[in-house]
């Protein structure tokens, strides 16, 4: 994918027609007296110091076979870069499209809620937190090293119970508390994090430009269980197993979290 600029001569594919369209009448009309008036100038000019009507197309070659887009017209002096120097051809321009940046390996953020023990009491404040860090990527087009850089922009939270939460802010681990929900239910619930990336990318080391458009890209859910901790008795003379965790069942029908009826959607 890149975009060319090359002169608009008699054997030109396009036109101001093609640009404009016939709802956008005035439009082409504008177009076309613009073409006209840089042929005039480029005829009227000293040798050398003419003037260059030309198109600007972007090529899609993505598919292993190439299509055109028409962007627009332009009137650019003869020996200037941007006309392609003297005598050559006008430069290719190099650009990432959103389309590009989604079809390109960005992981999903490595996502992390409840303790580590995969359970938490309801009620219990769950800490939630992902890693934050760019991602770059390595491509070639046009025979032209080209890196990309997704940075993860927006977070937005399921906790499984119909409670969301969307926020430009990673969280961190506990005591932190900057990004948190509570569960009012007992039962296991799956915690799922989908992160909104933007995009840059730099030409042979140049300056990072920015990718018109966002992709978002969803992490493995995180399964946690609510326990509703209630005094029980229990008989004292069965001693307790400390190599046992009494308090997660196998996740069937009969263990799944109830949905929260007040479930809200907040922003952090």
């Amino acid at each position: 994918m890149y975009v060319t600029s090359r002169e608009l001569g008699v054997d030109s594919k396009y036109t101001c027609s093609d640009l404009h369209g016939e709802e956008d009448y005035g439009g082409g009309v504008a177009c076309g007296i613009s073409n006209l008036a840089c042929s005039v100038a480029d005829t009227l000019a000293d040798e050398g110091d003419g003037y260059l009507a030309s198109e600007q197309v972007r090529i899609d070659n993505r598919s292993g076979r190439s299509s055109e887009e028409l962007l627009g017209f332009d009137c650019q002096q003869r020996g200037s870069a941007a006309a392609g120097g003297e005598g050559g051809a006008a430069p290719e321009v190099i650009t990432v499209t959103r389309e590009d940046f989604a079809s390109m390996p960005v992981m999903p953020l490595v996502a992390s809620a409840g303790p580590p023990e995969g359970w938490l009491p309801a009620h219990m404040v769950n800490v939630l937190y992902a890693e934050s860090e760019p991602q770059t990527m390595d491509m070639t087009l046009l025979d032209t090293p080209v890196q990309v850089r997704a940075t993860p922009v927006l977070y937005d939270w399921d906790l499984g119970d119909g409670n969301t939460i969307s926020t430009t802010d990673p969280g961190e681990p506990y005591p932190s508390e900057a990004v948190s929900s509570t569960y009012r239910y007992e039962g296991w619930y799956d915690v799922t994090l989908t992160t909104t990336f933007s995009g840059q990318f730099s030409v042979a080391g140049g300056p990072w430009q920015d990718i018109d458009g966002t992709i978002e890209v969803t992490s493995e859910p995180i399964p946690i269980y609510s326990k509703s901790l209630e005094s029980r008795l229990v008989n004292p003379d069965v001693p307790v197993d400390e190599d046992e965790d009494p308090w997660v069942p196998e996740r069937t029908a009969e263990t799944e979290g109830r949905k929260d009826p007040d479930a809200t959607h907040r922003e952090v």
